[in-house]
C-alpha cells in the first residue's frame, strides 16, 4: 500500500510538470506565453487530427481556433489527419537592436519561441513540417520552415478565426482606407494591414514579416463569417524553404501597435555596411511646379532646382527629389534614364548641391528601368554622386513586383542609394532592418496624388493602419493653404488642412525620408513651423503615441538628440487635448506651443495659427485646442544653463580694478585664442569700460594645441610675465583627447598658477565649433568641457560658457552654426566657415558673453580656500618643455637659430631648432617622470621619426600629414611611463616617401621644398624632470 501510494505520488508529479511545461500528453496541447506573460498562443491537434491554435490576452480570447497549413496540388493538406507532433523545442530571446534608423534608437528584442516538428506518423525526414511560433509583449508571429523545397504547395490554409465580431479598418491601395466594418459584414478580399478594434482595451493587426519570395499576404472573409483565411495562391517559399511570418500584433492601446518594431525584428539583420543611410527631411520638385513667388515661376528645371537646394542647406534639410520626366516623358519608352532630357543639368546639381551639404535624389520610371539596363542606371546614378532613386509605376503581378522591389533594393544598396518605391508599391513587411536603404514606401493615399485631395479623417486613420507595417511616404506639409485653387502644374486643389497640421502631419508620419512638398517661401512665412520641422533631425532616439483614436486624432512624440517634438491632428472635429510631458527627464524644459488659431478651419481660414511659449517639467499636461481637421506642434527643449558660472568669481582682478592699478590680462588657448578676435574685441570693451585701469595683455594662444600643450607652456610664455588674470580656452581642441589627459593638464595648469600666487585669478572658458551644435542644443557641454567643469568646481573657478550663448541663438533661429561662403541666410548671424573658427560676427558672440560675465564675476568674487590635495593625484603640475641641448645631439644635427627662415616664423616658441636630413642621426638624453614629448615643427620637408625608450621602439611617426601645405607647430606625446629614471633616443628617419598623395592638394606646392626630408625639434616636453 505505502508503495502503491509512492508510485501515485511520482505519476502524478511527472503530471503536474508536464502540465506546468504546457504539453498536454492526451490532447497534445502545447502553451507558450509572452515574455510579460500578457500573451498566450494555443496551440493542438484535435482528435479529429488538425491542427490549430487560439491567441489570448490575458484571459481574453481573440483568436479562437484557426486552421494553419497548406493544401497541396494532389487535394492533400500538410499537416494531415494523420500527422502527429513528433518533437518539440523552446527557448528565449533577449537582445537589444541598434538600427541604423527607426523609430528609437535602441530596439529591445524579446521573445519566447516554440517549434514544432509535425510530420505523418509513417512519413520519412522529407515530408516534416515545422511550425514556428514566437510570442513578443506586442504580438504573435509563427510561420513555416521545410527541411526540402517543395513544389507542390497550391494555397495556404492558415486561418485568424476571431472571437468576437471586431470592428475593422483596412489599407486601401492609393485610396482612403476601408472601414470602419464590421467583421460580420465583410465579404470579399482585404489587404494588410488590417486593424481590428476587439473592445477598447484591445487593438490587433494582422500583417506579414520578412516577405523574401512569393505573393504579398492577402485575407479574404465571408459575410456573417468572422473569420479572415490566407487567401488562396500559388505558394512560393523563400531561399531556406520557409514562408513569411504571419503576425498578430496586440496592445491594450493603439499606441502599443504603433510603436511596435516586431514586423522589421522578424526580418534578418542587414549583410553588408549601411553606416551611410541617413534618413531626413527633403523637399521635392514635383509638387512646386507651377507656384508662382513675385517674378518667378517655380519649374521642374535648374534655376528652381538651385533655389529648393540652397533653401534645403539653409535650413539643414538632406536634399531635393527630382521626380519624373528629368530623363524625358518618364511614361515613354524612348525617354533614356542615363542621358535623356535634362541628364546634363541633372548631374549640374548634384555637383552644385554637394558643394552646399544635401543630396539629391532621382525619379526612375520602371518604363525605364526595364528598357534600359538597370544595374548600369544605378551604377551611373551613384557615379554621378546621386544618394537615391524615387522608382514609380512597377508592372508585373504581385509576385513579379516583390521579386523585382527586392533585386533593385538590393542593386541600390550595391551603389549606395537610398530607394522609396510609389504607386502601388508591396507593402512594408520590415525589410528596412535587412536593407535600411528602403527608407519608405508610397504606401498609403498621399496627399494630393492621383489628383485626389484626402481629407483630415484619412489621415489620422492611415497612421493606425498603414504605418504599422513600416514606413510610409505621404507628401504632408503643403503651407500654400491661401483660399481658392493654387497655380501648381499637376494638381492646383485646395488641401483641406490648417498649416499647424500640415506641420504637425510631417512628425506623426514616420518615415526615412519626410518629403516636403511646398516652396521656400511659403515655409518662411511661418518661421516657428518651418523651425518646428527642420528640427526633426532624424534618426530618432525615441518615439511614443500618446494618445489617438483610429479615424478620430493622434498624439505622437519624437525624440531627437537635441529635442522632444510632439504632434497632434485631429479629423475634421475640433477638440481640445490634454498632452502628458511624462516623457520629459527631469529638469526644466522650454516649450513652444504652435497651436491653431480661434479662428482657424480645414476648409478656411487655413493659415491661421498662434505661437506661445513657456517653461515646463515632467508631470505637467499642456492643453492644446485643434481646430476641425487642424492640429498642434510641440517643440521642447532642455532650458539653457546660465553662461555664466560664477564660483569665487575674480576677487583679485577686482581688487586691481578698483585701487585703478595696472592690470596684466593672459588669453591661454589654441587657434580661436590666438586670432585677432574675441581677444581684441575684449580688449577694447575693456578699455571702454575701465578707462582709468591700465591693460596689457598676453596672446598665449597657438592653433592645433590642447592643454597637454597648454601645461608645459604656462610658465614659460604666461607665468614669467606676470599675469593678474588667466583665461583659458581649450574646450574644443581637448575635444578628442583622453578625459584623464584632460583632467592632468587642466589641473596642472591651475596648480602651476596658484604656486605662481595665490593672488592670481583664472577663469575657463568653453568655445564650441559645429561637431558640437546637438550637444549644445540639447542644454549640454560638450564632453570636454564637462570634464573641465569638474577641475573648476573643484576649485572654485569661474567659467562662461560662450557655448550655451551660441545655442541659445541656434534655438532662436538667429544663427547659423556653419555657414557657406556663398549662401545668403538673410539676417541670420553667420556663425563660422569652416565649421570651427569663428568669423567676426561669431567671435562678436563670444565677447559679447564674456563682456556682459565680466561685471559680475568681479563685483562677486571671493577669496578661497586653497587646495592641498590635488582632484587628481597625477596631475601635469611638474609638466616642463626644454630646449634641446647639444651635448645631445649626433654629429649630423644642426642647430637653427631664429635668423633661419626655416625657423624664423616660430621665434616666439622656439629659442632654437635642431633639424637634420639625414637618417639614424639621433638625440639622446635622461628624464625621471612618467610622460615624454616632442615639440617640433611639421610641413612640406616633414620626415619621419621614432622614439626609443630604455632601449625599446615605443613611437613611430610621419611628421607629415594632408594639412603640410605649410609649415606649423605641432606636437605629440608617448604613452605614459612607469615612474622613474629612463633613457630616450630619437632617431630621424629621412628616407623619401609619396608626398603628394598624402596632401591630395590642388594648391600650387614649391617641389624643391616638398623633395626635402628634414626633421625639426623645438622643444622636449616631459611630465619630471630631464637629467643633466
Amino acid at each position: 500500500m505505502f508503495l502503491q501510494g509512492k508510485i501515485w505520488i511520482r505519476v502524478l508529479g511527472i503530471l503536474m510538470f508536464a502540465l506546468a511545461n504546457s504539453g498536454s500528453i492526451m490532447g497534445e496541447e502545447y502553451t507558450l506565453l509572452s515574455p510579460d506573460q500578457k500573451l498566450k498562443v494555443r496551440f493542438s491537434r484535435t482528435d479529429e487530427g488538425s491542427f490549430e491554435y487560439k491567441f489570448l490576452m490575458g484571459n481574453k480570447l481573440i483568436v479562437d481556433s484557426s486552421p494553419i497549413g497548406y493544401k497541396m496540388d494532389d487535394g492533400n493538406k500538410i499537416p494531415g489527419n494523420d500527422w502527429v507532433i513528433s518533437n518539440h523545442s523552446r527557448r528565449s530571446f533577449k537582445s537589444v537592436w541598434k538600427p541604423v534608423w527607426g523609430k528609437r534608437s535602441l530596439v529591445p528584442d524579446v521573445f519566447n519561441e516554440l517549434t514544432l516538428e509535425l510530420a505523418p506518423r509513417m512519413g520519412n525526414e522529407a515530408t516534416k513540417l515545422l511550425f514556428v511560433v514566437r510570442l513578443y509583449n506586442d504580438g504573435l508571429a509563427f510561420r513555416y520552415e521545410f527541411p526540402e523545397k517543395r513544389k507542390d504547395l497550391r494555397a495556404e490554409l492558415t486561418g485568424f478565426c476571431f472571437a468576437g465580431d471586431c470592428t475593422a479598418w483596412s489599407y486601401n491601395g492609393e485610396n482612403a482606407n476601408i472601414g470602419p466594418e464590421k467583421l460580420s459584414n465583410i465579404d470579399g478580399t482585404r489587404r494588410p494591414v488590417v486593424l481590428l478594434k476587439v473592445d477598447p482595451e484591445c487593438y490587433v493587426a494582422i500583417h506579414e514579416a520578412d516577405l523574401r519570395a512569393g505573393n504579398p499576404l492577402r485575407l479574404a472573409s465571408q459575410k456573417e463569417n468572422l473569420n479572415f483565411m490566407v487567401e488562396p495562391s500559388p505558394v512560393t517559399l523563400s531561399e531556406e524553404n520557409s514562408s513569411s511570418w504571419r503576425v498578430v500584433m496586440a496592445g491594450d492601446k493603439l499606441g502599443t501597435l504603433v510603436d511596435s518594431h516586431i514586423i522589421e525584428l522578424l526580418n534578418t539583420e542587414p549583410r553588408m555596411d549601411f553606416s551611410w543611410v541617413k534618413p531626413g527631411v527633403y523637399v521635392w520638385d514635383w509638387r512646386i511646379n507651377g507656384a508662382v513667388v513675385g517674378d518667378f515661376t517655380y519649374t521642374m528645371t535648374y534655376p528652381s532646382w538651385v533655389r529648393m537646394v540652397d533653401f534645403a542647406s539653409r535650413q539643414g534639410f538632406n536634399g531635393l527629389v527630382l521626380d519624373a520626366n528629368w530623363y524625358g516623358p518618364e511614361h515613354e519608352s524612348g525617354s533614356d534614364p542615363m542621358k535623356g532630357g535634362q541628364a546634363q543639368d541633372v548631374r549640374k546639381i548634384i555637383q552644385y548641391a554637394k558643394k552646399r551639404g544635401v543630396g539629391i535624389w532621382l525619379y526612375l520610371n520602371d518604363v525605364g528601368g526595364r528598357n534600359y539596363p538597370i544595374e548600369e542606371t544605378l551604377k551611373l546614378y551613384h557615379e554621378w554622386g546621386a544618394i537615391g532613386v524615387k522608382y514609380g509605376f512597377m508592372k508585373g503581378s504581385e509576385q513579379e513586383k516583390n521579386a523585382r522591389t527586392r533585386m533593385i533594393t538590393e542593386l541600390c544598396a550595391e551603389n549606395r542609394l537610398l530607394v522609396d518605391f510609389h504607386d502601388g508599391p508591396v507593402h512594408p513587411y520590415g525589410q528596412m532592418r535587412t536593407w535600411p536603404n528602403a527608407i519608405t514606401r508610397e504606401y498609403c493615399h498621399a496627399q494630393l496624388d492621383a489628383h485626389r485631395v484626402f481629407v483630415p479623417s484619412t489621415f489620422v486613420t492611415s497612421v493606425f493602419v498603414n504605418m504599422l507595417a513600416g514606413p510610409i511616404d505621404m507628401n504632408n506639409g503643403m503651407f500654400d493653404l491661401r483660399p481658392g485653387p493654387t497655380t501648381r502644374v499637376d494638381e492646383n486643389q485646395p488641401v483641406p488642412s490648417t498649416v499647424v497640421s500640415e506641420a504637425a502631419r510631417t512628425l506623426v508620419t514616420f518615415s526615412g525620408a519626410t518629403i516636403l512638398p511646398d516652396i521656400p517661401e511659403f515655409y518662411e512665412k511661418y518661421p516657428e513651423l518651418l523651425s518646428f520641422i527642420s528640427a526633426q533631425q532624424m534618426p530618432w532616439k525615441e518615439s511614443k503615441t500618446l494618445d489617438g483614436e483610429v479615424g478620430e486624432y493622434i498624439v505622437m512624440m519624437r525624440q531627437t538628440d537635441d529635442a522632444y517634438l510632439v504632434a497632434a491632428v485631429t479629423n475634421e472635429k475640433e477638440r481640445e487635448l490634454e498632452i502628458p510631458l511624462s516623457f520629459l527627464p527631469a529638469g526644466k524644459f522650454d516649450l513652444t506651443l504652435m497651436q491653431d488659431g480661434v479662428d482657424a478651419h480645414y476648409l478656411k481660414n487655413r493659415e491661421s495659427y498662434q505661437v506661445s511659449t513657456r517653461t515646463v517639467k515632467n508631470g505637467d499636461r499642456i492643453k492644446v485646442r485643434l481646430a476641425a481637421g487642424g492640429g498642434a506642434c510641440l517643440l521642447l527643449r532642455k532650458e539653457l544653463p546660465e553662461c555664466l558660472s560664477l564660483r569665487s568669481g575674480l576677487y583679485w582682478t577686482n581688487k586691481k580694478i578698483q585701487k585703478k592699478e595696472p592690470l596684466k590680462i593672459a588669453f591661454l588657448g589654441g587657434s580661436i585664442t590666438q586670432a585677432p578676435g574675441y581677444r581684441v574685441q575684449f580688449e577694447e570693451w575693456f578699455k571702454q569700460s575701465y578707462p582709468e585701469v591700465p591693460l596689457s595683455t598676453i596672446n598665449a594662444g597657438i592653433g592645433g594645441t590642447g592643454s597637454d600643450l597648454g601645461v608645459v607652456r604656462v610658465d614659460e610664455k604666461v607665468l614669467s610675465e606676470k599675469p593678474d588674470l588667466v583665461f583659458v580656452e581649450f574646450a574644443i581642441n581637448d575635444a578628442q583627447t583622453d578625459s584623464l589627459q584632460i583632467v592632468r593638464s587642466m589641473e596642472g595648469i591651475v596648480r602651476k598658477i596658484r604656486k605662481h600666487s595665490k593672488q592670481v585669478d583664472i577663469c575657463f572658458l568653453y568655445t564650441t565649433n559645429t561637431p558640437q551644435k546637438s550637444t549644445i542644443m540639447r542644454g549640454e557641454h560638450w564632453r570636454s568641457a564637462r570634464i573641465m567643469e569638474q577641475v573648476a568646481r573643484y576649485y572654485g573657478i569661474p567659467s562662461v560658457s560662450f557655448d550655451y550663448a551660441v545655442a541659445r541663438l541656434l534655438r532662436e533661429d538667429k544663427l547659423v552654426m556653419h555657414a557657406l561662403k556663398d549662401m545668403d541666410y538673410g539676417k541670420r548671424i553667420r556663425f563660422t566657415e569652416d565649421g570651427t573658427h569663428p568669423g567676426d560676427a561669431g567671435h562678436a558672440i563670444y565677447t559679447e558673453t564674456l563682456c556682459k560675465a565680466f561685471p559680475d564675476m568681479i563685483k562677486k568674487g571671493r577669496v578661497m580656500a586653497p587646495k592641498s590635495i590635488p582632484l587628481c593625484d597625477t596631475n601635469y603640475e611638474a609638466a616642463d618643455m626644454y630646449d634641446v641641448k647639444e651635448a645631445w645631439l649626433s654629429s649630423g644635427w644642426e642647430k637653427k637659430e631664429n635668423s633661419d627662415p626655416y625657423v624664423r616664423p616660430f621665434r616666439e616658441y622656439f629659442s632654437y631648432v635642431a633639424s637634420t636630413d639625414e637618417s639614424g642621426e639621433k638625440i639622446r638624453f635622461c628624464f625621471r617622470g612618467t610622460r615624454l614629448g616632442l615639440f617640433d615643427i611639421m610641413g612640406l620637408r616633414g620626415a619621419h621619426l621614432k622614439v626609443l625608450v630604455d632601449g625599446k621602439n615605443v613611437k613611430e611617426t610621419r611628421r607629415f600629414d594632408k594639412y603640410c601645405t605649410y609649415n606649423r607647430m605641432s606636437y605629440f606625446w608617448l604613452a605614459e611611463l612607469p615612474e622613474g629614471e629612463h633613457i630616450v633616443e630619437i632617431v630621424a628617419d629621412c628616407k623619401p616617401f609619396d608626398k603628394m598623395e598624402i596632401l591630395q592638394t590642388d594648391k600650387k606646392i614649391d617641389m624643391g621644398e616638398l623633395d626635402k626630408q628634414e626633421v625639426a625639434i623645438g622643444k622636449i616636453l616631459c611630465v619630471g624632470e630631464i637629467l643633466d
